[in-house]
């Protein structure tokens, strides 16, 4: 069972190998101080830095995932990591979908569906980065199909976690305004309801920041519609300040009341 408000930070390739460790070092001591610790919070980083996230992160009960894994099972597949070695060293999420990778690896719905059910397999929580790819199209012709692709082969009582992060969001200077975001998580949790995936968490990312779960919140109650506030946050760039990240675990968890 997944918890039931999420905080996360994906690293993207932005860490060194000291810069990781300064940054796991002050987010841990700042947790450590939390009351719910790390309750919550998890952070996805590069394959080679997935042991020293778990040993520090791991005894305050954060989580820690991958950025990507592999479709093909253990076996002579040179270069591809696992989910079965993923797993077996206790990583707990690995992301699927991201534009990022669309853009610059190639990746489509046929490597969604199979990583996602690679990563499944080994009960590893896939995270599916959904979103329309320019400012005013119709978020679900794109969403829609996303999630059928990705989730249509994982077992429905299998948990999964979708990021909305519109790709004309990702890399600006501002997030999503709170308000498109509200109206378009309500309409994934529908989709999600349709396809027996009730319990899925959703969350939003696309720059997000210090401050923008404290928008999304304020435009979902402005719009009398709780059901369009994520379940919390999974920042990119801004999370590798951790700092910010902690700034932001502190406002998601007031937000919700956790």
């Amino acid at each position: 069972m997944l918890p039931t408000t999420l905080i996360g930070c994906s690293s993207k390739s932005y860490f060194t190998a000291s810069t990781a460790t300064e940054w796991l070092d002050i987010v841990s001591a700042g947790l450590a101080e939390m009351p719910l610790r790390g309750e919550g919070v998890f952070l996805c980083v590069p394959f080679p830095l997935v042991t020293e996230a778990i040993r520090v992160l791991k005894p305050l009960n954060a989580l820690v995932g991958t950025q990507d894994v592999s479709s093909f099972p253990s076996g002579p597949y040179t270069g591809e990591v696992s989910a079965e070695l993923l797993s077996g060293l206790g990583s707990r999420f690995a992301m699927v979908g991201h534009p990022e990778r669309v853009k610059n690896n190639g990746e489509g719905p046929a490597d969604f569906a199979s990583k996602s059910e690679a990563a499944a397999a080994f009960g590893i929580v896939p995270i599916l980065v959904v979103g329309e790819p320019e400012r005013g199209a119709d978020p679900e012709q794109v969403i829609r199909p996303q999630l059928d692709a990705a989730f249509g082969r994982v077992d429905p009582r299998c948990p999964v976690v979708v990021a909305y992060e519109p790709t004309w969001a990702i890399g600006q200077a501002e997030p999503a305004p709170g308000e498109h975001v509200v109206g378009v998580v309500a309409r994934i949790r529908e989709l999600l309801a349709d396809m027996g995936r009730a319990g899925t968490r959703v969350l939003y990312g696309g720059s997000a920041g210090p401050g923008t779960f404290d928008g999304i919140a304020r435009a979902g109650r402005a719009a009398g519609n709780p059901a369009g506030v994520p379940d919390g946050v999974f920042l990119g760039r801004a999370g590798v300040d951790p700092h910010g990240f902690l700034a932001t675990v502190t406002e998601v968890r007031a937000a919700t009341g956790s």
